[in-house]
């Protein structure tokens, strides 16, 4: 690891969360911060509150998203983050020596350019700077330079289509729906389980916030997951770490035949039958089989129009409401058909292939079952017939999308297995090996060029590529 790489910095943002790291090891590390990307204050003009210090803010706190639907909003606000990450990292603005590699969520516009060269030069004193789509960094992380990545956050879900390393703006599209409809989902469902209902009971404190906050923590310890009626747990493509290339090349079919087996026997054993116990807030509840329903406003937005008397309604979910009745900007559509949409706006000889070649990442894609789930939803999409003019040439149509697949990191990153959330930071870390890698300088800003050229070189350089 040389000098340079050492020194190397990455801050990437996914859909609503940051993350950041310093060196670029071998073999190559997950990051060292994974935060929301949120700031808040209790008054206008208080000061900033970031990280763990917003986690456990007491009191009335307005929290601030500096990004939102993909466009910077707030430049004050992600100055702060990006300030704070580097408090974080032990590296100061007065001695920094680390080339930055920063990824933006797409479509990343001339004036974020810009402004992002004028925040990393003037105020974090930034040796050179290398600018990048975060759904391109996701792409490169399969080993893709060809995808369709869905970014499952908090408040949304983005997609883009990245065609030859470029990502298509016409096709970055945003959907209200995410995490946080979910988890209201989730509370709206606890609340007719008698059996949560009657755990809770002897807590203090309103019966809806107990459910939301309940809610909320089964998710953090990993107790919602899809049902295993679906494929969920049965990938036919995917037999663990067993290999089944080699068994039959070596003419073991027998050892595939009995390794399948024992997955078949691993589904039934883990059906979900028995309740899942959550130990909350000093009493046990059992949770059923509604915790398989965590993720249905992924797939239907329209359950969110469900009330519930007593549990609070986040904004997001206020907001999702708003668009399912009155429509507007951004959408609250599923996320197989803003797959669909978006596909629909790239070039007709893409649109197969993307298909194929599905990336899910951020925090949705960390709910087990969840990426077959969508698979198996979106094959609604594809069809098997050939269409009238192909069944006269007697070929298939090629421009007709046969099947839907998602792509995942290659095994030999083995720190990033099993971590989809990661793949931006992952792709980050091979760009900028790459990138501050060559002598040239062609692909990112030195101070200097910044200094004689002012913020419109950094457009020139990464946008204007």
């Amino acid at each position: 690891m040389s000098t340079r790489e050492a020194r190397t910095l990455l801050i990437v943002h996914s859909a609503q969360r940051v993350f950041a790291g310093i060196g670029i090891a071998d073999p190559f590390l997950r990051p060292t911060i994974s935060l929301p990307a949120f700031v808040g204050r209790a008054t206008p003009d208080g000061p900033w509150i970031v990280g763990d210090e917003l986690s456990n803010a007491q009191g009335d706190v307005q929290v601030i998203s500096p990004i939102v639907d993909g466009d910077v909003t707030n430049w004050e606000a992600l100055a702060v983050l990006w300030h704070h990450i580097l408090e974080k990292l032990g590296v100061s603005p007065s001695s920094n020596e680390s080339f930055t590699l920063l990824g933006l969520p797409a479509p990343i516009s001339r004036e974020a350019y810009e402004r992002s060269a004028q925040v990393f030069f003037e105020q974090l004193n930034a040796p050179a700077l290398s600018i990048m789509e975060s759904p391109l960094l996701a792409a490169y992380a399969t080993g893709v330079v060809s995808a369709l990545t869905i970014d499952i956050g908090a408040d949304e879900t983005a997609v883009s289509a990245v065609c030859d390393c470029v990502v298509i703006p016409s096709a970055t599209l945003v959907t209200r729906v995410g995490i946080t409809h979910c988890i209201y989902w989730f509370a709206v469902l606890l609340a007719q389980d008698q059996a949560v209902v009657s755990a809770i009971a002897s807590l203090p404190g309103d019966r809806g916030e107990l459910l939301y906050a309940l809610a909320q923590q089964a998710l953090a310890d990993g107790h919602v997951s899809v049902g295993t009626d679906s494929d969920a747990f049965d990938n036919a493509n995917d037999l663990g770490e067993f290999d089944v290339a080699t068994a039959l090349l070596e003419g073991r079919e027998r050892d595939v035949v009995q390794e399948r087996q024992k997955q078949k026997d691993k589904k039934k054993r883990t059906d979900g039958n028995e309740p899942a116990i959550v130990s909350f807030r000093g009493v046990s509840v059992p949770l059923g089989r509604l915790r398989f329903r965590f993720h249905e406003p992924l797939l239907r937005p329209k359950l969110l129009l469900n009330e519930m008397e007593g549990i609070p309604v986040p904004p997001a979910v206020a907001a999702a409401r708003a668009s399912l009745s009155d429509g507007g900007e951004p959408p609250c559509m599923s996320i197989p058909e803003t797959i669909n949409l978006a596909v629909s706006k790239t070039p007709n000889d893409r649109r197969a292939a993307l298909w194929e070649a599905l990336v899910v990442t951020g925090d949705g894609s960390q709910i087990k079952g969840l990426v077959n789930e969508i698979l198996r939803v979106a094959d609604v999409f594809t069809t098997n017939e050939a269409t009238e003019a192909a069944q006269i040439l007697g070929e298939p149509n090629a421009l007709q999308p046969h099947a839907v697949r998602a792509l995942k990191t290659p095994d030999y990153f083995y720190e990033f297995k099993e971590r989809p959330e990661l793949m931006p930071f992952l792709g980050g870390t091979i760009v900028a090996k790459l990138v501050f890698g060559d002598l040239s300088g062609r692909n990112y800003i030195t101070k200097t060029q910044y200094n004689e050229h002012g913020p419109s070189v950094a457009f020139a350089v990464g946008g204007g590529a």
